[in-house]
Formats: C-alpha cells, structure tokens, sequence
C-alpha cells in the first residue's frame, strides 16, 4: 500500500471512529439490556451454553463478558466488541475493494461504509450483527484470495471466518450459502479442473460444518437442538401470511432504515451505483461473477423454503457489501468522463473523502452532549434506587423492562427486586403514557393476579417524560 493511500484510509478509519463514538455512549435498548441482565452475566460456561432465547449471540455475549470485565459495565463497554467489530470492516472492505477492483473504488467504499448512518446503527448497538459483518467481509477476501492461489491456507481461512460467524448467530447461513455458491459458479466459470480447487471448496465446507458443530456441543448437550434450529423466532410463518403481509412489510421497514438520514438523491445514486456495477462488471473486476448474482439468488431460494421473518437485522451483512457496489458503479461510470486532467472517478472519490471529513468533524461536536444525555428509564433507575427496600419489587412493561433492569444492576441493585412474585412488601410499578399503560395493565402482563394488589394504595410518585412512576401496597 502506498503511503498516500494509508494516510487517506487512516483518514477514513478517524472519520468513521468519530461518528461511531457519538452514539457509543446512547441509552441501552431492550435487545442489548436483555443481552447483558440474562447472557452476559452468567459464567463463561453459562453463556456458551445457554440458548434459551436465541437472543444470545454466543460469541459477542462471550466478548461482552470479557468487555464489561475489563473495564466496567458501562453502555460503552458493552458495545465495544461491535464497536470495533464495526471499525476493524472499514480497513477490510478496503483491501477486498483493492483486490477486486481499483485503489480510487477502494478509497471511495471505506468512505462510504465509515460514513453510511445504517451501518453506524448496528455497530453501536450491543448485538452480534457488526460481527457477523465482518466475519462476512473477511470470507470473501479469503474467497477471493482462494480463488487466485488455491492455497491451503487461504480454504483454512475461508472456513474459519464462516465459522466464527456461525459462532456469533445461525443466521450466518444466508451470507455463508451465498459465497459458497458464488465460488462454485467462479469455478464452472474457469472450467476449473483441478482437483485441488474442488478439494479446497467442499473441504473448507466441512471444516465449517466440523468446527460449528463442536463449538455449538454445550448448547445441543445442555440447551437441546431445538432451541437452536426450531425455536418460535425462525420457524416458517404461513405461507399466504407471509407473502402477502409479513415479507413485505420487514423488507420495507429494512429499507426504510437503510435510507435513514440519507439524502434521497443520494439514496437514489447509491442505489443506481450498484445496478450500474452489474452492468458494468465485466469491464471491472477480477473476478468472473459478480457476488450479487448467486447471493440473490441463495436468500430468494432460502426466503422461498424457509419463509424466515426477516428482521432487517437478518440482512445488515448486505449493507458494506452494497457500498462496495455502488462505489465501483459510480467509479466505472465516472471514468467515463474526465475533469480537466483528472479521471472523473478520482474527483468523485476525492469529494467523497471531503464530505467525509467534514461530516465527522460536524459531529465530534455532538460528542460530549450525546454522551451526558441521559434517558428516561436511566433517570427513573436513579430515583428509584435509593427509594428501595429488601422486600419491594419493581414492575414495568416491554420494552421498558429490560433497560430497566440493566441500569438499576448498573447501580447495585440486587435481581430480586425485578422478579416477579406474590409476596412482596412493596410494588413500585412504572407506566408508559405512551403505551397507553395503567398499573393494572402492567400487572396483567406480568402474569400477576391484580388481587394481591391494593389498588386503592396506588400512589402517583412522579412522572419522567412519558413514563409515570407508582407506589402500591400489597392487600
């Protein structure tokens, strides 16, 4: 790499680093909460064994332990692991868009997968998905990397990069199938004979089945097979439900998050980036076929027969990848044209890397008001913690539940004052106006019988934002 392009990738790196940090420090949401209060916690057996609720990313629950552990459990720490998960993709991508195609198209996707506001979005949230990105990212360049040496290493690599992912969250099945596909159609592609690529192919395919297999063994021993494979969040919805409601709305609503805060012209040119980088494939790639082709094809196939949910968070491997398209579409469009002396593609690429810039240097001002803001479940935690007593339980509604428990464990309070049960001293019972929630609803949901209750008690604490707080003894 020349000196001038790893200044401009360390450019890139602080730039994405600084929009990331803005939100690194941003209210615990109730997927990342319940990840820590029921996974993160456990012992380092507990975690790798227990897949009660497929809400356990195995090994980002593993490395939040080793976070949280080291320097303290804070909403920063527990997002480190998919924080720098999420940074350690903008150097990757650059190197695979180098390998696939040129430096300027290579320069212009790092600045784009540092900057795109859906890919800041997931890795600041505690979750495992910026790993399986990654994870995603790093079997494709070893793909790559397989296809043009065939060494032994490279297959090795490819497998164990599958792996981890598989490790982080099953759904690594949708990236995994489509690369595999990818790479048997490069070599019908290349007539490719020799025994020695089809060996490398199906045997690093193995290696993936092998090592998933024996790192999932605590939970098949412990947790059972079921709650891996055919657990209620990935059985197939009914077929007439949905292709006529279900798909569409969560394709819709990924699409409406892949496009948030984005200018719709540039949304629009993105979008047009990437169809242009079908069309122009041939002209610039080093390879024979372009991945989007069998990727489509393997998740409409999988789509088809297995009729997943299909979360947004299911797809967001997709989105660096998509920046890499579009980059080379416009790059190899742009060539076409010329600046004066320059190619228009480097001009295109050079005001990309400016807007960059300053789009972060915008935001490093946002930093220090982002990370003292303080949410209204955080500020109920800390009036409610010195108001508790052995004996008192605290009740509250999804999705406010789990936050909650997360910041009053932050504060010391010991789990038994969120467990729900008859006997209790005292119930603080907390309401969203928004949800349009009472006391007695709250109750309900808590699978508690409102006769225990002296709703006559009920007293109105206080009130933070939409969220009432009330005092109600038992009968």
């Amino acid at each position: 790499m020349k000196r001038t392009e790893l200044i401009l990738l360390l450019l890139i790196l602080s730039s994405g680093l600084i929009l990331r940090l803005a939100d690194l420090n941003a209210p615990v949401s109730y997927d990342e909460a319940y990840t820590y209060i029921a996974f993160a916690r456990q012992n380092w057996f507990g975690i790798w064994s227990d897949y009660s609720l497929p809400n356990n990313h195995i090994l980002h629950s593993l490395l939040i332990k080793l976070s949280t552990g080291l320097f303290g459990n804070h909403p920063a720490s527990l997002r480190l692991p998919a924080f720098l998960a999420g940074l350690a993709a903008i150097p990757l991508i650059y190197l695979l868009a180098k390998r696939l195609y040129t430096p300027t198209v290579a320069l212009l996707t790092a600045a784009l997968v540092a900057w795109l506001p859906a890919l800041i979005h997931y890795d600041t949230a505690a979750r495992g998905y910026s790993l399986v990105s990654l994870f995603t990212l790093l079997a494709w360049l070893f793909g790559v990397l397989a296809l043009q040496t065939n060494r032994l290493w490279h297959w090795l690599g490819l497998a164990l990069s599958l792996t981890l992912g598989f490790f982080t969250i099953p759904t690594m099945l949708f990236p995994a199938g489509g690369l595999y596909l990818w790479l048997l159609g490069e070599g019908l592609l290349r007539r490719e004979k020799r025994k020695e690529f089809y060996f490398g192919l199906f045997g690093s395919g193995a290696l993936v089945v092998v090592f998933s297999l024996a790192l999932y063994s605590p939970v098949l021993l412990i947790s059972g097979w079921r709650k891996l494979i055919a657990n209620g969040f990935v059985q197939p919805v009914e077929p007439q439900l949905y292709f006529s409601k279900v798909l569409w709305e969560q394709l819709s609503a990924t699409w409406s998050l892949w496009n948030q805060d984005i200018l719709p012209a540039l949304g629009l040119a993105l979008t047009l980036g990437l169809v242009l980088s079908l069309v122009f494939f041939k002209q610039n790639a080093t390879t024979r076929l372009h991945l989007a082709v069998p990727m489509g094809l393997w998740l409409i196939l999988y789509i088809f027969l297995r009729r997943p949910n299909a979360y947004d968070r299911f797809w967001a491997f997709l989105l660096a990848p998509a920046m890499l398209w579009a980059a080379a579409g416009l790059i190899e469009t742009a060539n076409r044209l010329r600046v004066g002396r320059f190619r228009a593609g480097d001009v295109l690429s050079g005001l990309a890397l400016a807007a960059l810039v300053l789009f972060s240097a915008a935001g490093a001002v946002s930093i220090p008001e982002k990370w003292t803001k303080m949410s209204n479940i955080e500020a109920l935690a800390l009036e409610l913690q010195p108001a508790l007593r052995p004996g008192d339980m605290v009740l509250t509604g999804y999705p406010n539940d789990a936050p909650l428990w997360y910041y009053l464990a932050r504060l010391g309070v010991d789990d038994s004052a969120w467990q729900v049960r008859a006997g209790f001293e005292r119930a603080f019972v907390l309401v969203s106006t928004y949800s349009e929630q009472t006391p007695e609803t709250v109750i309900r949901a808590s699978k508690l019988d409102l006769a225990l209750f002296d709703l006559s008690t009920a007293t109105k604490l206080g009130q933070v934002g939409l969220i009432e707080a009330y005092l109600i003894n038992p009968r």
